[in-house]
């Protein structure tokens, strides 16, 4: 008589789920900043415009949130992109605005913009109206964060909430 092997019972696997993302905010008081314009012929062969244009603001400043971190020194640089502006940006799907990388000396943080935000940024900074920038993402992991929000504005209470004091940032 030949036995048949006993099944075993069949455990339901449980798929372990990411951990949710802690997001905080990366404060920066603006100090002084930098802008800087590039044009050059495009030598591509099969280059779709014949010009390569290069467009960069940079913020240096503090940053007075998160405090634990090796370095208060930032720059974040501003890199606008037609590929950002309105009717463009529909079928795109972005995983993050920008990053922030870990240096022993500074953090440096860099933010895609749309290009069309980038005559009232730089006249805001022109006039010295811009005060902060507020990042939101997540916490570095590698020396790296990634960011899904920011905003740069005139003012900004220590006691307030970053969404509260410089409005929605997304």
């Amino acid at each position: 008589m030949v036995t048949e092997p006993k099944h075993k019972a069949s455990r339901k696997t449980k798929r372990r789920s990411r951990p949710t993302e802690e997001i905080i905010d990366y404060i920066v008081e603006i100090e002084n900043w930098d802008f800087t314009y590039w044009l050059a012929l495009n030598s591509l062969r099969s280059a779709l415009d014949p010009y390569h244009e290069h467009r960069l603001v940079e913020i240096r400043g503090r940053l007075l949130r998160p405090t634990r971190l090796e370095s208060d020194r930032i720059e974040v640089s501003l890199i606008p992109s037609i590929s950002l502006e309105e009717e463009r940006r529909k079928d795109l799907k972005p995983i993050a605005l920008g990053t922030i990388e870990a240096y022993p000396e500074r953090l440096d943080a860099t933010l895609s913009i749309p290009s069309d935000a980038l005559t009232p940024i730089l006249q805001m900074l022109i006039a010295g109206r811009l005060k902060f920038v507020v990042m939101r993402g997540s916490k570095f992991r590698y020396r790296s964060a990634r960011l899904h929000s920011y905003s740069l504005g005139t003012k900004f209470e220590e006691d307030e909430d970053p969404e509260v004091a410089l409005g929605p940032q997304e």
